[in-house]
């Protein structure tokens, strides 16, 4: 009887040693056709027009021309997906005189994504007998280089005041720079650091280059709290003085010349009193708004 169990043990065992081999091999012949699917694949994309780079996606770009950044990328029809460096397309758009950053992806199966970040254009200088643009960060642009929004005039600056008056220029809001015609700059006794700017809504702007970024991206707010007549003009004509917290500061009716109305302007009237005021207050509700929406995120 124990011999009997004993053969049957063994039938058994040599039965599923051998269904075990037939699963490795079934398993063993699935793995070998899957992995020589996957080079066929391969082998099919490489050498097959799939992976020819068709598609060049560009975003980012306001001044620099589409075109010109194709062109940089320099995708021909032979460049494939595999062989298509990005690190030295990135490289070659930087090399541009407008392009702070520039990032270039792949996306299967046969496209690129190219995104930059230009350098923005501040203002205008004068360079021998012409106005070019300039970048925040110095350069100064060919006047073909140019975009159709070059931002504002600077005159009367020496070398080191432009450069930091174009610091400033790159933190004011885009918008609020191209309503600005232009800035000069006008030292007096006591204040070596005053400009003066004239708007695109002909009002005209005293201020301090170390303070003109933070008070001038609030000017629509500003400007818009100045009473006008139904011709949108000022009812009473004068300009804001920035160089110390926000007044709007009406010329004085005793001259015809601004110039002399502004170191002269008629102090301690009520009218004036009541300009400076409202100009001053619409300020400080601007800056209690922003602290109140900076303690909600906190």
């Amino acid at each position: 009887m124990a011999e009997n169990v004993s053969k049957f043990d063994s039938k058994y065992l040599k039965a599923k040693r051998i269904a075990r081999r037939r699963q490795r091999r079934r398993i063993q012949v699935v793995g070998f056709g899957i992995l020589l699917l996957i080079i066929i694949l391969i082998l099919l994309y490489m050498f097959t027009p799939l992976s020819k780079v068709k598609h060049v996606y560009i975003s980012g770009n306001d001044n620099i021309s589409t075109k010109e950044i194709r062109q940089t990328v320099n995708v021909t029809s032979h460049s494939r997906m595999y062989t298509f460096s990005t690190g030295k397309a990135e490289k070659k758009l930087e090399d541009k005189t407008m392009i702070k950053r520039a990032s270039v992806h792949k996306q299967f199966p046969n496209s690129l994504a190219v995104k930059v970040a230009e350098y923005q254009i501040v203002g205008l200088v004068k360079r021998k007998d012409n106005y070019v643009p300039i970048l925040e960060n110095g350069k100064v642009l060919d006047k073909d280089d140019a975009g159709e929004d070059n931002g504002p005039v600077l005159t009367n600056f020496n070398k080191e005041k432009e450069k930091y008056m174009i610091s400033e220029l790159s933190k004011i809001p885009k918008d609020v720079r191209s309503s600005i015609s232009e800035i000069s700059y006008q030292p007096e006794k006591g204040n070596v650091n005053q400009i003066k700017l004239y708007t695109s809504d002909d009002i005209q702007v005293l201020g301090n280059i170390r303070t003109i970024a933070s008070k001038m991206k609030y000017y629509p707010q500003m400007s818009e709290s100045l009473e006008r007549d139904e011709s949108g003009n000022l009812k009473r004509s004068g300009y804001i003085d920035l160089t110390v917290g926000a007044a709007f500061v009406p010329y004085s009716e005793n001259t015809s010349d601004q110039s002399n109305s502004e170191k002269n302007v008629k102090e301690g009237s009520d009218h004036e009193d009541k300009a400076k005021d409202e100009l001053q207050n619409t300020l400080n509700k601007i800056d209690k708004n922003k602290d109140k929406g900076k303690e909600k995120n906190n």
